[in-house]
């Protein structure tokens, strides 16, 4: 097969179709480095200070762009943000409040939410309350830079919209109201869960209609906001509610984009053992699915057997044992996931989740480099 260029590999392969080789990502909403392993990354790889953040207001864990270490790792495809993911994260400085109203402390490396401004909230108060309007976090302006600035400099590469938000609504809605609170609140109080949901739908959808609005025709793939419906062994809620509650916000967040551009791919990030709401996600339009995490639960060849005709997969790269070992442990688990997602096309290869500083800079070249070296079709 002849070489494609990166734009045709990436859209080729979220069309669960074969491209000429696996392409492979870094630095979308759910797979990027981390503040230290990016500053790591760069010291290994001679590159220069860092960049300014581009979470200036909100700083989280991951708060650069930097697309020398990606022209360094010769991924497929670049990013444009619009600015409203800022505000699902930590305010560390006056009232360390995000602008959503949930407060947030340090602890350590991490940011940890630790108070919810719906924790007490009635069905009333939970209604009139004042959610935000992601429009005013917009830089309309930096946006349309960012977009020809890609186009010029980066033309035969795959462009990605990075999420309005980083949390889905069933995250969200538990950083509005506590999270053991809400998850009680999908048996005690369905009515207050459903109606938080919504409202957090809405906010997301209105972000993404004013985003698409001015980038919408120049993207290739858009990132919706991330939602764990897993944990390790199943779901951590009913698939009844699911099905009920969250599927209908889900597809409403989708359909927004679908409105827009029938043709373009949406990718979607769930945590955890996620395998029967799989056809779900595949009903209401998602396109791509991320971030395939490796757990003894999950029987992915089969998913791939059964669902790979329909759904394309982004990610699976294990970081909690493989990125964190030896360089022979990184090559040989992208040889192993490239065995299991590559036959016929339709897998993008990306880390499982974000890069800590606990994987070594030599992990992060060796990733991308066996994902040249074993993904060129036909696979061996």
């Amino acid at each position: 097969m002849s070489n494609m260029c990166r734009r045709e590999r990436v859209l080729t392969a979220m069309r669960c179709e074969q491209p000429d080789r696996v392409p492979a990502v870094l630095w979308g909403s759910y797979y990027t480095l981390n503040d230290e392993t990016y500053f790591n990354f760069l010291r290994h790889a001679t590159l220069g200070d860092p960049l300014p953040p581009f979470r200036k207001k909100f700083p989280r864990n991951s708060n650069y762009y930097d697309e020398r270490v990606l022209d360094y790792l010769d991924t497929d495809a670049r990013y444009v943000d619009c600015g409203f993911t800022n505000l699902g994260g930590a305010r560390m400085d006056g009232d360390c409040r995000d602008a959503w109203g949930v407060k947030w402390e340090r602890m350590g490396p991490n940011i940890t939410s630790v108070g919810f401004p719906l924790a007490n909230a009635t069905l009333e108060q939970a209604s009139e309350h004042s959610y935000p309007n992601p429009t005013a976090f917009f830089d309309f302006r930096l946006l349309e830079e960012t977009i020809r600035h890609l186009q010029e400099n980066y033309p035969t590469h795959a462009i990605g919209a990075r999420a309005v938000n980083s949390y889905g609504p069933l995250e969200q809605a538990s950083e509005l109201r506590g999270r053991e609170q809400f998850l009680m609140d999908t048996v005690a109080e369905p009515e207050l869960a459903m109606l938080i949901l919504e409202k957090c739908a809405d906010v997301i959808v209105r972000g993404q209609e004013a985003y698409l609005d001015k980038i919408g025709k120049h993207v290739d793939f858009f990132e919706i906001p991330g939602d764990d419906y897993g944990a390790n062994h199943g779901l951590l809620l009913s698939p009844t509610f699911f099905r009920t509650a969250i599927k209908p916000c889900l597809s409403r967040i989708v359909q927004s984009v679908k409105s827009y551009r029938s043709d373009l791919p949406v990718v979607f990030h769930t945590d955890g053992a996620i395998m029967e709401i799989i056809p779900d996600l595949i009903e209401i339009g998602i396109d791509v699915l991320n971030p395939l995490e490796p757990l003894p639960a999950t029987d992915w060849a089969a998913i791939k057997q059964r669902y790979g005709k329909q759904l394309a997969f982004m990610g699976g790269i294990d970081l909690k044992t493989a990125m964190t070992g030896p360089v022979e442990c990184v090559e040989a688990e992208v040889k192993r996931r490239i065995e299991i997602f590559g036959p016929g096309g339709g897998y993008i290869v990306a880390p499982a989740n974000h890069l800590q500083k606990d994987v070594p800079p030599a992990n992060i070249e060796a990733l991308f480099a066996a994902a040249r070296k074993h993904g060129r079709y036909p696979l061996s």
